[in-house]
């Protein structure tokens, strides 16, 4: 592409530099893992936030690093679109790795669904925040930026 040789090693490279955009455009799609939509702690939703959390099949399959997301799933044959979080969830000191999708656009419950989650761009690294009150300050500022994005796909 534009005089760049491709390799496997450098789509892995932008993947674990979280450059999803740039390893979609060396695989000419995007990125995706598949996986099911298991019980998760419910903290999402007391903040304005409910997610969906996934639990991967492909325990082989690469993910970028730890960050926010642009995503979208196709659900029921309907694109629906939404942010994730890799990572540890630090401002509520988790220690685990999860993998949490908020859908702009759905209400359904999904528990227990198979989704195949596409990566279409990165936000921001993962943050510990001071308060529960300054993360959905910051949700709130992801969730501007993945709209408007969202909005230039069209």
């Amino acid at each position: 592409i534009d005089e760049i040789a491709i390799s496997s090693t450098k789509i892995r490279k932008a993947l674990m530099e979280g450059d999803v955009k740039l390893a979609n455009q060396y695989l000419g799609y995007s990125y995706f893992f598949s996986g099911k939509v298991i019980q998760g702690k419910k903290i999402g939703r007391t903040i304005g936030y409910p997610t969906a959390n996934i639990q991967i099949s492909e325990n082989y399959k690469l993910l970028p690093k730890n960050g926010v997301y642009v995503v979208s799933s196709e659900i029921d044959n309907v694109l629906h679109f939404g942010m994730m979080n890799i990572g540890n969830n630090p401002t509520l000191g988790d220690n685990e790795q999860s993998i949490e999708i908020h859908f702009f656009d759905l209400k359904e419950d999904i528990y227990n669904e198979n989704l195949q989650i596409a990566f279409l761009e990165n936000i921001r690294e993962e943050h510990k925040f001071n308060s529960i009150t300054e993360l959905q300050t910051q949700l709130e500022k992801d969730k501007v930026f993945s709209l408007d994005f969202i909005k230039n796909l069209k």
